[in-house]
């Protein structure tokens, strides 16, 4: 008989087992990985920087690159198949991330691995055509988002954006063809300076790259159709070349309806003129679309947010780590800022990152809400707004902690206002100001604001869930309905989407829907979920999930949705005292049948929203 394992060798088992089950979801987080192990995240974390020095969120990320370094040594794909198998969605951070651990690059070991093939193959003589294995191994293109989402989303997309505006672009990514394949960021670079300044014009719709970077790797689909998916009516394509302290920048911009050419330019330059290249192209493309831009507009396309290319790279990371949502990916995006600034002191867009990355810790829960995280936030955002006025995502943060953190109305109102003069394609102050105007009563304008929202960013998760709960709200269950499945698409069994579909399903009278939602939902395990439906009906189960869920808040949706007026005002008493309750979530649907009760009515005052 084996000697038994040990209770942490045991606990490492079953989240090392967790983890390669789910290695091929590039949306696998911490969270995730606690919910599965049933076991909150802060104890997840404490228990794993015990056992093995690493936060989960290393954890995951050693998991992944181990196996990956197995799959190449195997030579059982290409580097960007292999980034996707493993749970990578950016190719590029693959294989920065894969060279630190192992200082060689996943391209290397494809070679060394093709030499030492076409070295065999030539002295066995077993390629009679004369061809060998090497000379069929290419570097892979990269690919940036999951084939499986890319997949799902193209197919109801079409059906979201059904009109292309007259002046509105996409601008793909830019293909690297450098002989080193680290100058993928490069390319990267110039196509997120070319949208920051693309951006400011308020007479062009200018797709997030967000929703860009799903066709990274375009496969069989014609730009005609591609535009169609996004919703516009100009592509702009590219490839990058730089060889030593040259670069030269091919652009393509497209009329995608009439599928023909209206640019194809060529830029051979030095790579110190890349930025002052990157104004041309942009003035070119004004041009060409035909814009008529203020001074000041003008001003903003031709102006370098910085100058610093390392720098700008910095900042693409930390977007990056941004959009990941979580605790540990908030600090990851900070560091990356951090560095950016180190780069170039005066990069107004690395402290907004910042100031944003701060502000999402404290409003979206993940630590203690602590004023000094509210201070910092401002503080950096004030910076971004000293070092350049025109930054119009710290006037976003701004707006965020005034409505959110301190509950002042009239300030958050002004500063959404100035970010959105200043940039009219930013999805992230579209999709806050939306939130903002649901909670002061004005449900018209914040459905206009969230459809703009959607239409500049039409892959973004976080914008549809809160459209999602918008629909919700406003009694349109059916539109909440079809909405959140096109979240499902694009973010699986996301706990958000799941807990949405259990309350729509709910209102909708689909009980059999919303018992296996909350199977899926995890609070409390399938056996328990079965037998309290079975036991207690509907009402008792919902009592079960009132008593498992963790957050207060949600305990108070459950007890107002049956109707159990004292529990529910009591758990959002608690939730207030616990600083977990913010305006947003106040406004939300099960609630409002308690809006004329004294004690809901103190809970607003608090939250700043008597008057509404």
């Amino acid at each position: 008989m084996g000697s038994q394992l040990s209770m942490d060798d045991q606990f490492l088992v079953l989240i090392n087992g967790i983890i390669e089950e789910n290695l091929g979801d590039e949306n696998f987080s911490v969270e995730k990985l606690a919910q599965k192990a049933r076991i909150s995240r802060s104890m997840l974390h404490r228990k794993l920087v015990k056992l093995t020095g690493k936060s989960a969120t290393e954890h995951i990320m050693e998991i992944r690159l181990d196996r990956a370094r197995e799959l190449l040594d195997n030579n059982t794909g290409t580097v960007s198949e292999i980034a996707y198998k493993v749970g990578f969605n950016s190719p590029s951070y693959f294989h920065k991330a894969f060279k630190k651990r192992f200082q060689v690059s996943p391209g290397e070991i494809k070679k060394n691995i093709a030499v030492n093939s076409y070295q065999k193959s030539e002295n066995q003589n077993l390629n009679n055509s004369g061809r060998s294995k090497f000379s069929r191994i290419k570097i892979p293109a990269f690919i940036m988002l999951s084939v499986i989402i890319i997949a799902g989303c193209i197919i109801y997309l079409p059906a979201v954006n059904k009109k292309s505006s007259e002046k509105s672009i996409a601008i793909l990514p830019f293909e690297n063809l450098s002989t080193d394949i680290e100058n993928q960021y490069f390319a990267d670079g110039i196509v997120e300076d070319l949208l920051t300044r693309l951006s400011r014009i308020n007479d062009l719709k200018v797709i997030s790259r967000t929703s860009s970077e799903m066709f990274r790797n375009k496969g069989e689909k014609t730009i005609p159709e591609i535009a169609g998916i996004l919703g516009v009516k100009y592509i702009l394509e590219g490839s990058v070349q730089r060889e030593s302290e040259n670069v030269r920048i091919s652009v393509q911009l497209i009329d995608a309806q009439k599928d023909n050419h209206i640019l194809s330019e060529q830029y051979e330059r030095k790579l110190s003129e890349v930025f002052k290249v990157q104004g041309e192209i942009a003035g070119e493309i004004v041009n060409k679309l035909s814009l008529i831009l203020t001074d000041q507009q003008l001003t903003e396309i031709l102006k370098n947010q910085t100058n610093d290319m390392e720098a700008l790279n910095y900042y693409q990371m930390g977007r990056y780590h941004q959009c990941r949502c979580s605790l540990e990916e908030s600090l990851a995006s900070i560091d990356y800022y951090k560095k950016a600034i180190q780069a170039d002191s005066n990069y107004a867009l690395a402290y907004a990152g910042i100031a944003e990355a701060y502000r999402v810790m404290y409003t979206d829960g993940f630590v203690e809400k602590e004023k000094e995280l509210r201070d910092t936030a401002y503080a950096f955002a004030l910076k971004a707004l000293e070092i350049d006025k025109n930054t119009a995502e710290a006037h976003t943060v701004l707006a965020t902690i005034y409505y959110v953190i301190d509950f002042d109305m009239e300030a958050a109102e002004d500063e959404f206002r100035k970010a959105i003069r200043i940039n009219s394609n930013n999805s992230l102050t579209y999709k806050e100001y939306a939130k903002f105007l649901s909670i002061i009563n004005r449900p018209e304008e914040a459905r206009e604001y969230m459809n703009k929202a959607l239409s500049v960013d039409p892959f973004s998760y976080s914008i549809r869930i809160n459209s999602v709960i918008m629909y919700r709200t406003e009694g349109e269950y059916k539109k909440a309905l079809e909405e959140n499945r096109l979240c499902l698409e694009i973010v699986k069994d996301h706990p958000y989407s799941i807990i949405n579909n259990i309350f729509i399903n709910l209102r909708l009278g689909n009980e059999k829907a919303a018992v296996e939602g909350f199977k899926k939902w995890g609070m409390a395990t399938k056996a328990q979920v079965d037998s309290a439906y079975r036991l207690t009906g509907l009402k008792g189960l919902l009592r079960l999930e009132a008593t498992t869920t963790e957050l207060w808040y949600d305990r108070a949706n459950f007890y107002a949705f049956l109707d159990e007026k004292e529990k529910a005002i009591e758990m959002l008493e608690i939730a207030f005292e616990k600083n977990e309750l913010t305006p947003w979530m106040l406004y939300q649907t099960e609630l409002r049948n308690m809006k004329s009760d004294p004690r809901f009515k103190v809970i607003k005052k608090k939250l700043g929203l008597d008057r509404y």
